[in-house]
């Protein structure tokens, strides 16, 4: 870990503890001041006096519990080696920086920016890069003109492409892009980036890293594809829209999208979140809990009916739980895929809300009851009894995608 991502994590978990402690300020003058209303006028003086000590005993906890995890980070701060390896560089830190960012990477951008790390590529086995033109140096002659690219979810990160490898495929350095690679000639990409901004934030630089790295390609690129897990089917559905909006060059070569799983038309945990915290912030006692669950990031929110464009969410309340969504038509020369899961055999079983425990069927293959996409129903699969993460490598999804893409 280096010193400035030290400092950054002590301040973090001083931030969150700080706000624990202010929910449970909220929640105890919220009841007590039920329960002193329902006394009246004979509970002033115990009111008062329980109003001084909980004031007094709050603060001090508030302070103590934001001061010294972020003074612990201070102090590692000037410990650490200035040559430490950053925490991205380590499978754990990934994880964990790879969660956070999920739950609030857009404050970590202005408040711990250590934490919040720009969007970047890497090679397959290669190091993350966010210069594309390193990202084509370290590709070096193994470049091909079929380049696909790998968008992860929501709290994941790069390596996530890698889950369940070695139980599957007997390698933990097997992907779909590796096998890809060696049997139809495309060369792999994987992005990592923050999952909690807007996703049309992430869309538009996405775009822009895929321009210039079009444009610095040692050989003429003949195919591009763009693979997305989750949260990521979207951006590549957002990249590509807004490519196609600017002219960019990357966008001709580009033949195939393939969403895994991703919530085209929203996740319905979600939508119930967003339904909970309005039903809490009804009551004074539970009013607190709302507050905090609304501080979760622009990108948990933007999946609530699958925001992929600035137009989906720009100039709405974002607690808002009305669908705002237009329906961006898909670009005529590129094939669209849609992959989903569920835990019941059949798609429509006992409870086809619950779907792959994030993503429904009904979303992930953009068949809703207001909104439609048009996938073509030989580019859709659904694989039953599988969880969000087993689309991440799963035999059945590579042979799909070896027909679809070979």
């Amino acid at each position: 870990m280096r010193a400035d991502e030290a400092r950054d994590a002590g301040g973090l978990l001083g931030t969150a503890l700080g706000e624990v402690a202010d929910v449970a300020r909220d929640v105890h003058r919220a009841v007590a001041g039920r329960m002193f209303a329902l006394v009246g006028r004979p509970g002033v003086p115990a009111k008062l006096l329980h109003g001084g000590i909980s004031a007094i005993a709050h603060t001090s906890t508030r302070v103590g519990l934001r001061v010294i995890p972020a003074a612990v980070g201070l102090a590692a701060q000037a410990r650490i080696d200035p040559a430490a390896p950053s925490v991205h560089d380590h499978p754990g830190g990934k994880f964990a920086v790879g969660a956070l960012n999920g739950f609030w990477g857009d404050r970590l951008v202005t408040q711990r920016p250590s934490l919040a790390p720009a969007m970047s590529m890497r090679a397959h086995g290669g190091r993350l890069r966010r210069v594309p033109a390193n990202v084509v140096h370290d590709v070096g002659d193994t470049a091909t003109g079929r380049v696909i690219v790998f968008i992860h979810g929501l709290c994941e990160n790069d390596v996530s492409w890698s889950f369940r490898a070695e139980r599957t495929w007997g390698d933990r350095s097997v992907t779909y892009g590796s096998l890809l690679r060696d049997e139809h000639g495309w060369t792999p990409l994987y992005v990592s980036f923050n999952s909690g901004l807007h996703i049309s934030a992430n869309g538009h630089e996405l775009a822009e890293q895929l321009d210039e790295l079009v444009r610095l390609w040692p050989v003429p690129v003949t195919e591009i594809a763009l693979v997305g897990h989750s949260m990521g089917g979207l951006i590549a559905r957002s990249a590509a829209h807004q490519a196609a909006e600017f002219g960019q060059l990357w966008v001709v070569p580009l033949r195939h999208l393939v969403g895994l799983g991703a919530p085209h038309l929203g996740a319905p945990l979600e939508r119930a979140v967003n339904k909970g915290t309005h039903a809490m912030a009804r009551l004074p006692e539970t009013r607190p809990f709302a507050t905090w669950l609304n501080r979760r990031s622009v990108g948990i929110k933007d999946l609530r009916h699958g925001a992929f464009i600035e137009a989906d969410w720009s100039g709405f309340d974002p607690e808002d739980p009305a669908d705002h969504c237009s329906d961006a038509p898909p670009l005529p020369e590129v094939a669209y895929y849609a992959v989903s899961a569920t835990l019941s055999r059949s798609p429509h079983g006992l409870a086809p809300f619950v779907g792959d425990l994030f993503v429904d069927h009904a979303s992930a293959t953009g068949n809703g009851p207001v909104r439609r996409l048009a996938f073509d129903v030989e580019r859709t699969l659904h694989l039953g009894g599988r969880h969000h993460f087993h689309l991440l490598g799963d035999p059945v999804i590579y042979d799909h995608l070896r027909t679809w893409l070979g």
